[in-house]
């Protein structure tokens, strides 16, 4: 059958518009359907940092394997934020550019009041239960120091070496026990400096640059295990009660399934991948597994910092 003139092109049309219809119910040509089925196919990534408690490459480097179990256990990507200082996490966070972190208390409490950050799993002991760790003053033996006392007497001629000022056993809890025995650590000390991590705290009473460094247990024995220092040449004077182990947290608005698969993850760790955990724990802060977390199991490290004007 032939059409001509006006009732061809009126054909033309028709057919036009009905192979234009069979292409976009089919998603094709850019269609919006096409666009939806690409993003639900397309992987997610997540950003994840650690706060640089010691050498963040050695750090990132002891993560990769729990890394690679997480982006299986999740379905996700992750990628590494690598952090200059504690308080670089904290702000990454508000700023969107990291979703998950593994903070120090005090950079957890920071990081929740800035960045809206919740914490999700947090160390456990043998028992179960969250632990706890300690923060210590060490010093070298030429000092002369034994005691706190020793240490208000004369500080005026004392260089006291900190960590981080986000850091909670090298700079808060310390901090916090020093003012409470009537030592003004900002004007007291004849100086006081940042190291900008534990090793480098306990190094630099070892190499005589600090007659007093604030650190915790972890760092200082494997200083020890390692050679760096001996107990004999520099040594422990002071000891604080127990502090909440350290949390992993998340944005405050990540997506919640995604939060519980996270969550849940951490939580089998120790038993899926146990050679991934021992690597990142001895890395780390020696836990003995994971346990459920809220942001009210570290408010006693927010009233203190609060008590501080740290926060």
């Amino acid at each position: 059958m032939v059409f001509t003139g006006q009732r061809s092109r009126i054909w033309a049309a028709l057919c036009l518009a009905v192979f234009l219809g069979a292409v976009i119910s089919a998603g094709g040509c850019g269609s919006k359907g096409a666009s939806d089925g690409a993003q639900e196919e397309k992987p997610r990534v997540l950003t994840m940092a650690l706060v640089p408690a010691e050498d963040i490459e050695k750090m990132i480097d002891a993560f990769d394997p729990t890394k690679k179990y997480l982006e299986k256990e999740v379905g996700v990507e992750i990628k590494m934020f690598k952090a200059t200082d504690y308080t670089a996490v904290v702000e990454a966070m508000r700023a969107g550019k990291v979703d998950v972190a593994y903070f120090g208390p005090m950079s957890f409490v920071l990081a929740a009041k800035r960045a809206n950050a919740r914490a999700i799993v947090g160390g456990a002991a043998e028992d179960g239960k969250l632990g706890t760790y300690h923060s210590i003053l060490v010093t070298h033996k030429d000092s002369g120091l034994k005691s706190i006392e020793d240490v208000k007497r004369r500080a005026n001629e004392l260089t006291l070496s900190f960590v981080d000022p986000a850091s909670t056993s090298g700079h808060v809890i310390p901090r916090g026990h020093m003012e409470s025995v009537g030592i003004k650590v900002d004007t007291d000390f004849k100086e006081t400096v940042f190291a900008g991590g534990h090793d480098a705290s306990i190094l630099a009473v070892q190499a005589r640059k600090s007659d007093l460094g604030a650190t915790w247990e972890g760092p200082y024995k494997k200083a020890i295990e390692a050679g760096l220092v001996t107990p004999e040449d520099v040594f422990v004077i002071w000891k604080s009660d127990g502090i909440p182990r350290s949390p992993i947290a998340v944005r405050g608005d990540l997506d919640e399934a995604l939060v519980k698969k996270l969550q849940q993850a951490f939580l089998e760790l120790p038993q899926k991948d146990p050679a991934a955990f021992k690597q990142w724990e001895e890395m780390w802060e020696n836990n003995k597994g994971y346990v459920t977390v809220t942001n009210a199991d570290y408010d006693y490290i927010r009233q203190l910092a609060e008590a501080l004007g740290q926060i």
